[in-house]
């Protein structure tokens, strides 16, 4: 075994020198052959195919490989001639029939643990090194290089297939045949991260760390990005399902190799059906080596996992300019950049959507309105599914409103638009703290517009606008109201969404005092939605019909309370002018003075009126 499974420092010849064993092994079993005459050779590989296939030319440019793949997975030794052999077939199509020929069936065209030491080792003691090296915790294995395929219940375990992994058999043919599963995601580090440097450095130290002791997770939709960046190279991010078992965690690691990066597992999108303690004993397993991301705290609460938690930042105002402006240069992405909080994957997603927009136009640059669209759709999550887009069909001047609410909801609108100039460039996020999400109450009658005036704040920003109903939310069942708001929350989360909860006093009544269990446990709903509402970084816009119903230890909650009265005749008469398009055929009778003088209703009641 010495001349082909030693251990030399470099193995320029481990394919040439596993063809030649082939072939010393073919020719020994063609000269014992007790049956040269056989009449159904014609079912199987004959000793005359046999040697000619042996003597054929090895396909070259495949002992690079092989020593290039064994320096980034780790291997050594004798573990460079076995993973040659068993890649074997997929290299060089004669090596299945040569190895369906020792085994004496032809359906058999790989390698088998005993085949292998019956091939390469020399005696008994290096054929038990030789299927050592196959066992669940050696390095072959443990890396995902090769796999023992399933048998039949009466196949011995050292009969039993072994196959080398698709995704490294395409890489040692130089071909990417094996695609990489569409849940990983390769990100290399930015250079954008001036005001998360401090992250970034508390990152590399505990990554230098041999004492660490537990694995470490970057908690923040950023995660993956300062994690490349703390380590100077790339990340391959898989979804944490891959490591509920370690055949799945072997073959991610292998996929992370090929691509020279760190793995890191994504602790979100587990439910609760997933298998939690197998993932928390697979990651156990691998050690404090094993990099964790999570875009949200609560993803990040898995059972009985422990780790270093490392909480990253959102890119600063400043940042996501240099990111926009690097992405789509020569643009103009002073608005964009502060209108949307997005991480550095959602602005390079969105800056791919803003120039394939603005190609598609005939134009090189993109437009404010492409940049905008390219942050919407970048923006997208899963909300859609749980609450109601309402598309913008009203701006400022269709707003029929007293002065004081009119105000207050342009002061909602600049709010938005400017805090992170205010927070972040004008210090006082390190001055106040707290969050920067905004929390406003829309109180009045139905009909008096406020989900237009929700429309209209969203339509003004380029955001989308999501209508929740929260008398459908709540639930008698406890703990169903919770885990109602979590889902929507966390499809929120990262969507720069105006979220509008319609029909809040279905929660927010007044119910403070405590008389029963039932209050106990409403009050523990209203608190939930609170701290949800706290947490968000975007709008949540809660509206009422029932002011007098609303309890005032809630209201002080809120950052804004806008008042919504009911229209006066003034008022009437404009949104009667407004709600009657010139092209609709009006007689000369009609009198919208004593329309608005005669009739008290509100402006959804007029709309209704004009359409009948």
């Amino acid at each position: 075994m010495s001349s082909v499974a030693g251990e030399p420092a470099a193995a320029p010849a481990v394919f040439a020198g596993v063809g030649e064993r082939v072939r010393r092994a073919v020719a020994a079993v063609a000269a014992t052959d007790p049956h040269p005459s056989d009449p159904f050779r014609g079912l199987y590989v004959s000793d005359e195919a046999a040697l000619a296939l042996a003597s054929g030319p090895t396909v070259g440019g495949v002992d690079d490989r092989i020593a290039s793949v064994g320096a980034l997975l780790g291997l050594e030794g004798l573990d460079l001639p076995l993973l040659a052999l068993c890649a074997a077939p997929e290299l060089d199509p004669r090596f299945g029939r040569l190895l369906s020929y020792l085994h004496d069936d032809v359906t058999r065209r790989l390698a088998s643990p005993r085949l292998a030491a019956r091939l390469l080792a020399d005696d008994a003691e290096e054929s038990d090194a030789v299927l050592a090296r196959f066992a669940a915790d050696a390095p072959l294995r443990r890396v995902g290089a090769v796999r023992l395929l399933d048998g039949e219940a009466t196949t011995p375990v050292a009969e039993r297939l072994v196959k080398i992994d698709d995704r490294l058999a395409s890489h040692l043919l130089g071909a990417d045949l094996a695609a990489r599963p569409p849940g990983d995601r390769l990100v290399h580090p930015s250079a954008c991260n001036g005001s998360r440097a401090g992250t970034v450095a508390q990152l590399r130290k505990a990554l230098s760390d041999p004492g660490l002791g537990v694995p470490l997770l970057a908690v923040g939709p950023d995660g993956p990005e300062l994690l490349a960046a703390a380590r100077g190279g790339p990340v391959l991010v898989v979804g944490a399902r891959e490591a509920t078992t370690p055949q799945d965690a072997a073959a991610a690691e292998l996929r992370a190799a090929l691509a020279e990066a760190a793995l890191c597992f994504e602790l979100d999108g587990l439910s609760r059906d997933d298998d939690h303690a197998g993932l928390a004993a697979c990651i156990a397993q691998r050690g404090s080596l094993t990099l964790l991301c999570a875009r949200r705290p609560d993803a990040a609460a898995v059972p009985g996992l422990r780790a270093l938690a490392i909480s990253v930042p959102e890119p600063s105002l400043v940042e996501r300019r240099a990111l926009w402006r690097a992405h789509t240069p020569g643009a103009d992405v002073e608005g964009v950049a502060a209108r949307f909080r997005l991480s550095t994957a959602q602005i390079v997603h969105a800056a791919e959507v803003a120039v394939a927009s603005a190609r598609a136009r005939g134009d090189e640059l993109p437009s404010a309105a492409d940049l905008e669209r390219g942050a919407r759709d970048a923006s997208r999550t899963r909300l859609g599914e749980l609450a109601v887009r309402v598309p913008p069909r009203a701006g400022w001047n269709d707003l029929v409103l007293a002065e004081e609410p009119l105000r207050l909801l342009r002061s909602v609108a600049a709010f938005l638009r400017h805090r992170d100039l205010v927070l972040s460039e004008w210090g006082y996020e390190r001055a106040v703290g707290g969050g920067q999400g905004l929390k406003v109450l829309f109180a009045g009658e139905s009909g008096t517009g406020k989900t237009m005036a929700a429309g209209v704040i969203a339509g003004d920003l380029g955001l989308d606008l999501f209508r929740v109903d929260l008398a459908t939310v709540v639930s008698k069942y406890v703990g169903e109201t919770e885990q109602n708001l979590d889902r929507i929350f966390a499809a929120a989360e990262g969507s720069n969404a105006v979220l509008l909860f319609d029909e809040a006093d279905a929660l927010f009544g007044k119910r403070s005092e405590v008389k029963d269990a039932h209050d106990r446990y409403a009050n523990i709903e209203v608190a939930y939605l609170l701290q949800r509402m706290e947490a968000y970084a975007g709008a949540v816009i809660l509206a009422t019909n029932l002011r007098a119903n609303m309890d005032d230890a809630f209201l002080r909650r809120l950052d804004v309370l806008i008042e919504f009265p009911f229209p006066e005749a003034a008022d009437r008469r404009r949104l009667w002018q407004g709600l009657v398009p010139p092209e609709a055929p009006v007689d000369d009778d009609v009198d919208l003075d004593v329309l608005a003088d005669r009739f008290r209703l509100t402006g959804g009641s007029i709309r209704n009126c004009s359409v009948t």
